[in-house]
């Protein structure tokens, strides 16, 4: 038969020696008589996190279940799913608790978790829920990486990655522990915290020392849901509303977003010169983005930290077929609206996000790398 009560998963995030272990033990070793089940996720042969917390706040009702070798947002979401099935049908815990490496994007995570819930609920087995995704940022180290990187203290994790998972975390995301701010002044705090905000609008922020956090800004929150999850990044919502709508408190530290948007292909040779001189004042972009050299291809182009990525996201429905192409015209109304006579819904559009940037220059800068386009003859 299976377990009807509704079991909650709540995933810690964060980078290398945020903290989530810390903050795990505390909500295992609470005296609320919460029984939960323990997933810890490490990416090398032994789990040592595993260990921590098995020595740390684990009691008789709590259960504990390493995974190594590889990663949950990828190469082990198979085995994440088995055993959240099997967790939730035997009717023994209340929570599920997710601790992910630290060199995990919480997106793909949160994807599996999410898609597994959902069938819960269609199907004949226990119904389970993300209720929470707690990202544990480590306050003086996140000071030191944006104020030049002053931080990266592991040998085996290149540097350009520190950055780019920290933005990522933090971006998807509905609880943000900003732990160890016992190491930072009140100062570096606020300012901390208005970074978060240029890059997270809506997540609730904590502030934390060796993990020491409210359980019910942790348990049963209700706070997640995929959508807002994903759209509470300000890069997601200024492309879906690109007026400028600026935080007066990230105005304040000098944290500026803008969407840069163009109907000119770039010259990908020209726009990798620019990027590899790419201002520090930039932290985060990312868009469609309409190339020359492939021009009927759409890429979406992404920057955080130093790490720089270009992906391929299918054909630009102005090279379709024009049969096939008046047919998804007529069929996608916001298409139609944003439907250009010469490039289609060919476009660049691009969020940027940057601190004590200079708009003009990254504008100019963009714009020197744009090309004409001459579309080929009927």
């Amino acid at each position: 038969m299976p377990n009807n009560k509704q079991v909650k998963i709540i995933l810690l995030t964060g980078y290398l020696g945020a903290g989530k272990t810390t903050l795990l033990n505390r909500i295992l070793a609470n005296d609320e008589g919460i029984r939960a089940a323990v997933i810890v996720n490490d990416i090398g042969e032994v789990n040592v996190d595993a260990s921590l917390i098995k020595n740390g706040g684990l009691s008789a009702t709590d259960d504990l279940i390493p995974m190594t070798n590889g990663c949950i947002c990828c190469t082990l979401s198979g085995q994440l799913s088995d055993q959240l099935d099997s967790l939730a049908m035997s009717g023994n815990f209340d929570y599920i608790i997710i601790e992910a490496s630290g060199v995990c994007e919480p997106i793909p995570i949160a994807y599996t978790i999410s898609a597994f819930c959902d069938q819960s609920q269609d199907e004949n087995v226990a119904p389970l829920a993300l209720d929470n995704i707690v990202c544990v940022v480590d306050a003086k180290r996140m000071w030191d990486e944006f104020e030049g990187g002053h931080a990266l203290e592991r040998e085996d994790i290149d540097e350009d990655d520190v950055e780019s998972l920290l933005i990522q975390q933090i971006e998807f995301c509905t609880t943000l522990i900003l732990n160890k701010c016992d190491l930072v002044s009140r100062k570096q705090i606020k300012e901390l915290k208005a970074i978060v905000r240029g890059l997270q609008k809506d997540a609730v922020i904590i502030e934390a020392k060796n993990g020491e956090v409210p359980m019910n800004e942790l348990l049963d929150t209700g706070r997640f849901n995929f959508e807002d999850a994903y759209n509470s990044s300000v890069w997601a919502d200024a492309m879906a509303h690109p007026e400028e709508h600026e935080d007066p408190e990230v105005l304040e530290y000098g944290i500026q977003t803008f969407v840069y948007e163009r109907r000119k292909p770039f010259d990908i040779d020209k726009l990798s010169e620019f990027v590899h001189h790419w201002p520090h004042s930039i932290i985060r972009v990312k868009g469609l983005m309409w190339c020359d050299q492939d021009p009927d291809m759409s890429y979406v182009f992404e920057q955080a930290g130093q790490q720089v990525t270009l992906t391929e996201n299918g054909l630009w429905v102005d090279s379709a077929p024009e049969d096939e192409k008046k047919k998804m015209i007529a069929e996608t109304p916001e298409l139609a609206q944003d439907w250009d006579p010469v490039c289609g819904d060919r476009i660049t559009r691009l969020c940027i996000i940057g601190r004590h940037m200079d708009r003009d220059s990254v504008v100019a800068g963009l714009d020197g790398c744009l090309t004409e386009w001459v579309p080929d003859e009927a």
